[in-house]
């Protein structure tokens, strides 16, 4: 793999936005050629070149542009003096560059490899999700037991020991053997800057966890973002539908839709009464 893919790939794995500029076509005299490539990160940092100088530096202030809006865009740049789209230079030649807006992978993190956690990762990478899975218990993170693409981390027993950093915005799902040790998990993740944190359980067990977290002195703010029970009321009963649950909430929460619907009152909609 080309060293601008690798980094690319780089980049984006460790949860970075970033823009892509490509020289897609030039004519005359350019400090660069054609397939020149260039990386832009929100607040400025480049790696690569695109041959330095006016250029380079208009390139990198529209790609900024175009992450701020988070669209593509394909530019033109006049090598003259001035004029309109005129870099300032001498050149006298004309470049065309593409920049793409390229966005992570959302992180979902799922600690227990039990049924559900099981059956989470099963499905997640098909709605987009990078996926990691962490559990104490080295033989259930055996690599055939997920896809391909699932990161697996073994902690040490009752997940004692720091926790794996999150991405800023992901999504944790805890889902542990025991309430003890879902306890412990939330308590240490609940003051993380995440979009998502849930945790599995009956409402006997959540009210007992949340009573317990706030005699230890976790802020109740912190513990009015847990989604716990977790998941849509959907009536799910087996591994696979409580899975389904929770990742129908999850692309709920990532595509900013509050409330859920009914079969009543999404009938009314869908179909509405004469």
């Amino acid at each position: 793999m080309p060293a601008f893919h690798r980094e690319l790939v780089k980049l984006l794995e460790a949860g970075h936005r970033c823009a892509t500029a490509t020289l897609v076509g030039s004519e005359g005299s350019t400090p660069a050629k054609q397939g020149h490539r260039l990386i832009v990160l929100p607040g400025g940092a480049i790696r690569f070149t695109m041959g330095g100088g006016p250029l380079e530096a208009m390139v990198i202030a529209d790609c900024l542009e175009q992450l701020a809006c988070g669209t593509h865009a394909l530019r033109e740049y006049r090598l003259v003096p001035e004029g309109e789209q005129a870099v300032g230079m001498v050149c006298g030649g004309t470049a065309k560059v593409f920049i793409e807006v390229h966005e992570p992978e959302p992180q979902l993190m799922v600690f227990g490899a039990g049924h559900v956690g099981l059956e989470i990762l099963r499905m997640a990478p098909a709605l987009g999700l990078a996926c990691t899975v962490v559990d104490d218990r080295a033989e259930m993170l055996a690599a055939d037991r997920f896809p391909a693409s699932v990161r697996t981390i073994h902690c040490p027993r009752a997940f004692s020991g720091d926790l794996p950093a999150t991405r800023e915005g992901g999504y944790v799902v805890i889902v542990t053997r025991c309430h003890e040790t879902d306890r412990e998990i939330l308590a240490r993740l609940a003051d993380r800057r995440l979009a998502y944190l849930g945790m599995i359980g009956s409402r006997r067990k959540v009210r007992i966890v949340m009573d317990e977290l706030r005699e230890r002195g976790i802020p109740a703010a912190s513990l009015e973002r847990v989604r716990a029970p977790v998941g849509l009321e959907i009536g799910a009963r087996t591994p696979a539908e409580i899975a389904v649950s929770i990742l129908a909430e999850i692309v709920a929460v990532r595509h900013n839709v509050h409330g859920t619907l009914t079969w009543h009152t999404a009938k009314q909609r869908l179909i509405p009464t004469a």
